[in-house]
């Protein structure tokens, strides 16, 4: 039985580093991008969390549109660039803990690989508790679109 004992740790472990929700979210946004004339191939999604790595490309599975956007951690994306880029925060929790969504460099590799579009999906109430992430989407509201989840729903 170790092998069940392992995946509670692990379903545990995994539940704290992926969002469903938000990942709902972030495909569709990459739809309605489609939709808008952006071309599959020029969208990013990228997250911290390689758990919502794994969430998201399952996700892509379902619908045959979504098969050439990449989903990547923003580790992964590093260097690298898209037209538009989905960022997926996926920290959101009572007690407001952003994880190492504190690091600002990671934050900074993120919001800069999109050459036209970038687009946060976060749990405002979470995300806001620290203060570079509040900033940072205090700019996307100040500068940008904001929508609500229900939106998308």
């Amino acid at each position: 039985m170790p092998g069940v004992i392992w995946r509670r740790r692990r379903t545990k472990l995994i539940a704290l580093d992926m969002n469903e929700g938000e990942a709902r979210v972030a495909v569709a946004h990459t739809k309605r991008i489609i939709e808008a004339g952006v071309s599959p191939g020029d969208i990013g999604i990228i997250t911290p969390y390689s758990a919502q790595v794994g969430l998201l490309r399952e996700l892509r599975l379902e619908d045959k549109n979504l098969t050439d956007v990449e989903i990547s951690t923003v580790d992964g994306f590093q260097g690298r660039e898209k037209e538009a880029i989905i960022i997926s925060m996926v920290r959101s929790n009572d007690t407001h803990e952003v994880g190492f969504l504190n690091d600002n460099r990671r934050m900074n590799v993120a919001v800069t690989r999109a050459r036209r579009q970038s687009c946060i999906v976060c749990n405002i109430e979470t995300v806001g508790k620290d203060e570079f992430l509040k900033r940072l989407v205090d700019h996307f509201e100040a500068n940008g679109e904001n929508l609500s989840a229900m939106e998308y729903a």
